[in-house]
């Protein structure tokens, strides 16, 4: 990197990046990976798919709610696959129920925040043969003090319905 007499700024490895080609790099960690770690080479990759939904701005007006929208992105094209109004008298994941209801699924991953981790919506995801990652913060502190004392549980002391959904749902039984 050049740099001899001081440490980095705190946006030196950033500019690093940013000037990098993605692809170069991905092929010399795939080249790393398998050589210098010894990890098997699993050249096939996952599709992701985020769904979220946002307010639009301006919409607001007396006596009624501003839209609200909720849209599937696919990571590897940035492009929005689907996109729905959510009905002013229900929330998100009963939106997703009908967004994800229209996609091909098979082989994607669907990432979301915790207000999709519901079972309807992961079992939804699950029956179009696709995978699931949810994001869990603090907004709900039950869910994410079962899926922390889950994760620091003896490994006997996991439920086998655990241990069969944890390819798919590294939760606890609500997803």
């Amino acid at each position: 990197m050049g740099l001899t007499r001081r440490s980095p700024q705190k946006d030196a490895f950033r500019d690093l990046l940013i000037k990098l080609d993605p692809a170069e790099l991905d092929r010399v960690l795939q080249r790393w990976v398998v050589t210098d770690l010894g990890l098997p080479d699993e050249t096939e990759t996952l599709v992701g798919i985020s769904i979220d939904g946002k307010c639009l701005c301006a919409t607001l007006r007396p006596y009624a709610k501003a839209v609200h929208l909720l849209a599937a992105v696919d990571h590897q094209t940035g492009c929005v696959l689907s996109q729905t109004r959510v009905d002013e008298k229900t929330n998100e994941h009963k939106g997703a129920l009908d967004l994800l209801r229209n996609l091909v699924l098979k082989g994607r991953v669907v990432l979301g925040d915790a207000m999709f981790c519901l079972r309807e919506v992961c079992q939804q995801v699950l029956d179009a043969e696709g995978d699931y990652l949810i994001a869990v913060k603090g907004n709900q502190p039950t869910l994410l003090r079962e899926i922390e004392l889950e994760f620091t549980a003896a490994p006997a002391a996991r439920s086998f319905a655990f241990q069969r959904l944890a390819p798919s749902c590294a939760t606890t039984a609500r997803c």
